[in-house]
């Protein structure tokens, strides 16, 4: 449990820990294109070290700047102990003046019936009562307590699913489509620590980490530690391949909404890409079209191997060829251009498309 001693403001703290709650504002700023500590704060919390420091470290530069802090905590009811985290994030809250709205969840039966893991049941449950929480305190920003340590993990379990670039790079420090900021991450997991414990602030262990049963925990247990061997500045090497990884995203960004002015979009959905257009485009640009426009007709994956069997069928002027693609999509070669489309499925029972 957190002490009485918990700061009232920035000015009370240590110079060291002044400074990390400024660089971290610092970089929320920067990634966001504003001041976020301005703003209204919805800040997901676990009880964990991450998140508990969040949550201080956000109401100290909304009591800077202005802006106000909400919290939202999740129970998944797979431990025992989940009780008594909720019940030390409220207290938290109170101590803090935040308004704190929690949520009892059963992921086990969710993860059950929608026949997923219970890793990515719990993913889709707290994304949803955190977009719930959004709406009820009408926040601008929910914010996240990833930091660099998540970031080397990510990266990592995207190489392990064969992610392509520059996706590799990791997860987003701001997503203004989720309204979702991560301003932890560029920061290192035992600041945070040294962060609480300067403040004599408590934080909530979970056993379920040390367990090798979920993929995130044997990347963190087992791969981390064998890679830091090689490179104790993993982290900090990572960070600045995410770095790249934006340029590029901006770079393709800008190149594919240039080409978007040559795409036909017709009455029922449907997009044709001129051969002219294709033939002077590079093959780099041709498969991020083709991976853009795919994702344009609606759910289902496409994978590299198929978009690239589909280039070669382009190059090979394999006019009058269908390739299909998850989700009912499929795409045409004629002489004239490519057309993306989604082909309606009959009910066999019905006779109804």
């Amino acid at each position: 449990m957190c002490t009485e001693s918990l700061p009232a403001s920035i000015q009370e703290l240590g110079p060291k820990e002044a400074r990390l709650c400024l660089e971290i504002e610092k970089f929320g700023n920067l990634k966001s294109g504003t001041n976020f500590a301005k703003m209204s704060m919805l800040v997901g919390v676990s009880g964990g070290i991450d998140s508990t420091a969040l949550l201080i470290i956000a109401t100290l530069l909304a009591r800077k700047s202005g802006g106000r802090v909400f919290c939202a905590h999740v129970d998944h009811g797979l431990r025992k102990e989940s009780t008594t985290d909720r019940k030390f994030v409220e207290n938290l809250c109170k101590r803090l003046g935040i308004p704190c709205e929690s949520h009892k969840a059963n992921i086990a039966s969710y993860a059950k019936i929608n026949s997923m893991g219970l890793e990515e049941a719990g993913r889709i449950v707290r994304y949803d009562f955190f977009k719930q929480c959004l709406k009820k305190f009408d926040a601008d920003l929910l914010l996240l307590a990833h930091h660099v340590d998540d970031l080397s993990e990510d990266v990592i379990m995207r190489l392990l699913r064969g992610a392509g670039w520059p996706a590799l790079g990791g997860m987003d420090a701001y997503d203004p489509a989720r309204k979702l900021l991560r301003p932890l991450l560029s920061t290192r997991k035992n600041k945070l620590e040294s962060f609480l414990r300067s403040i004599n602030c408590s934080w909530c262990e979970d056993q379920s980490n040390l367990s090798d049963q979920y993929t995130r925990n044997r990347v963190r247990n087992n791969l981390i530690p064998l890679l830091l061997e090689e490179n104790p500045n993993l982290g900090a090497g990572l960070l600045r391949l995410k770095q790249q990884a934006d340029l590029d995203a901006d770079f393709w960004r800008d190149q594919l909404a240039n080409f978007f002015e040559y795409v036909e979009n017709t009455s029922d959905g449907s997009f044709f890409v001129p051969c002219s257009i294709l033939n002077k485009s590079h093959k780099a640009l041709r498969v991020r079209i083709y991976k853009q426009l795919l994702d344009l007709l609606g759910s289902g994956h496409a994978l590299s191997d198929s978009i690239l069997q589909l280039d070669q069928g382009f190059l090979s002027q394999k006019s009058g060829s269908t390739y299909q693609f998850p989700g009912n999509k499929v795409v045409k070669i004629s002489k004239k251009g490519l057309l993306f489309k989604v082909i309606k499925t009959i009910d066999r029972e019905s006779g109804k498309v």
